[in-house]
């Protein structure tokens, strides 16, 4: 089972997430030349492939502004629609088990806990997607200053 989520690819490049790595993206490059040393490898980008991938694998920065009002919000809209899918998807297919019941789980849970609850776990979730992305956002902000400071 592949744990690669891929932003694009093409003939000989493969730009890509590993599943629960949020602080990194890969980029395969095939038959390239490179520069390896102790702790470093220098790989040459083709132009086409950079300008390709540099518009694609941008940080999700969507909650690093939010309060806390904004997030609730955000969470009881997800979760009254996850519930409300849910039991939709119960009433078409009583006779099996629903992939909805799962899906979203570790955002909230089960689809069938208490919406208080889901509403809970949403908010511990999201209050934790936040502060990774505010961390990440303090590094491209202090890493973009340190590069203005050296021109």
């Amino acid at each position: 089972m592949s744990t690669k989520s891929t932003i694009v690819y093409g003939p000989n490049f493969h730009f890509y997430h590993e599943l629960m790595d949020d602080d990194h993206v890969y980029l395969q490059l095939e038959t390239t030349q490179f520069e390896a040393g102790y702790g470093r490898v220098t790989v040459p980008i083709p132009i086409h492939i950079w300008e390709t991938i540099r518009h694609l694998g941008g940080a999700r920065l969507d909650l690093a502004d939010k309060t806390d009002q904004d997030l609730l919000r955000i969470v009881e809209s997800e979760v009254d629609q996850r519930i409300q899918q849910y039991q939709e998807d119960l009433r078409q297919h009583p006779d099996r088990p629903s992939f909805m019941r799962i899906a979203g789980a570790l955002a909230y849970g089960m689809a069938d806990d208490s919406r208080e609850s889901q509403i809970e776990q949403g908010m511990e979730y999201h209050r934790r997607e936040r502060k990774h992305q505010q961390e990440i956002q303090t590094a491209i902000a202090s890493l973009r200053d340190g590069i203005s400071t050296r021109t």
